[in-house]
């Protein structure tokens, strides 16, 4: 016997071994047997047992060894396989394990049902990433709008106070023409009385002063209302106090 017989033997005295049932342990004496039995699990339970029991490249290894390369804890490897091994007593239970049609049979059923769970598997995780995608979009739409009228209330309020900062200034320069009209209606009696060109300049000077600001602070408001804010709800107030 060479070393690649010796090796499947004692694969097959671990497999027989983990049975746990002697009078089928002592029928298994083809390893075809062993690959039927071990080709009804699902793909992780093959690898596991496979690893475990020393049926492929390497001896059978530890559990430790075994969850290195699966990527599992090894308490996680052992899980795996004492299910693995429930199914197959449940077979060897149930069904002629030398009955290679009714084996074959019944790998090709577990086979549809682990091509199907599968696909359930595949269908559900795709829900659950479009779900996912759907709330993540949904959030940042929702962030997107708190944004959006942050920024809106922000611009509105700059608004308002330029608003009101040249409505101030509006009345001012009211006061200060109605003031120099006065002087001037009067400059001629004045004059006569107590010379007034001094404060006339004074208020000249501020009336024109008042203008300029006034020009100034409705071109700052008109490039504001040309330029609003990006985004939702935008833009409202602001066509509002553009009529203001």
């Amino acid at each position: 016997m060479n070393g690649q017989d010796d090796a499947m033997k004692s694969a097959m005295e671990l497999f027989a071994a983990r049975l746990a049932k002697r009078d089928v342990a002592r029928s298994i004496t083809d390893h075809r047997t062993v690959e039927r039995l071990i080709a009804m699990l699902e793909p992780h339970e093959q690898q596991v047992v496979r690893l475990r029991i020393g049926l492929g490249p390497s001896p059978a290894l530890t559990l430790a060894a075994t969850a290195k390369i699966v990527g599992v804890s090894p308490s996680r490897i052992g899980q795996i396989e004492d299910k693995a091994f429930r199914r197959i007593r449940w077979v060897c239970n149930n069904i002629d394990i030398h009955d290679r049609s009714a084996l074959d049979a019944l790998i090709a059923r577990r086979r549809d049902e682990a091509a199907e769970a599968e696909r359930i598997r595949k269908r559900d995780a795709l829900q659950k990433a479009l779900d996912q995608e759907r709330k993540r979009k949904a959030k940042q739409d929702r962030d997107e709008v708190r944004r959006a009228k942050a920024r809106d209330s922000a611009w509105n309020r700059k608004l308002r106070v330029a608003q009101a900062e040249l409505d101030r200034m509006k009345s001012d320069a009211q006061f200060f023409a109605e003031q120099i009209a006065q002087i001037e209606q009067r400059a001629n009696w004045l004059r006569a009385i107590l010379p007034r060109d001094r404060q006339l300049a004074a208020l000249r000077e501020q009336a024109d002063e008042i203008r300029d600001a006034i020009a100034s602070a409705e071109a700052s408001i008109s490039n504001m209302l040309a330029s609003p804010p990006d985004g939702p709800q935008l833009g409202k107030e602001a066509s509002t106090n553009d009529g203001h």
